[in-house]
């Protein structure tokens, strides 16, 4: 067992900020998607159903095969592609409200894949940990 300290540990520093900084994107993307087809679009009560419904979706249908999914794969391009195709994803809907073409259709998109990438990476996230700091460390 290692002395260090994980906050000494390089790889693990760059997992946790870009976690941290993925997990802040996710936490403002649940509040502000809502608000922009409400206070933007003018969406009524059943788009904003229709929105938590094909979130809900994303992470149904790959959350099934995601883990058989992930164990095929290597994690850490993963985990990298999987949070900058969600980070595109999103910066989609500002760009499109700044053309002035952002509509209802493409919020369904964005958050629909958004959630299916989410099921995938928190697949592929508590696996990876493991292979990065070790078993030994991760109570630590």
């Amino acid at each position: 067992m290692s002395t260090r300290s994980l906050w000494q540990h390089q790889d693990f520093r760059k997992l946790w900020i870009g976690q941290t900084v993925s997990e802040l994107g996710s936490v403002v993307t649940r509040t502000a998607v809502p608000l922009v087809a409400l206070l933007v679009l003018g969406a009524g009560p059943w788009e904003l159903a229709v929105l938590v419904i094909v979130s809900s979706a994303g992470v149904l249908l790959v959350g099934l095969i995601a883990g058989a999914w992930v164990d095929r794969l290597r994690r850490r391009p993963l985990l990298i592609w999987d949070d900058l195709i969600r980070a595109a994803l999103l910066l989609s809907i500002p760009v499109a409200f700044a053309l002035g073409a952002l509509r209802m259709e493409q919020l369904y998109v964005v958050m629909f894949l958004e959630s299916c990438l989410g099921a995938l990476f928190d697949a592929a996230y508590p696996a990876y940990v493991p292979t990065l700091i070790g078993r030994d460390r991760l109570v630590e």
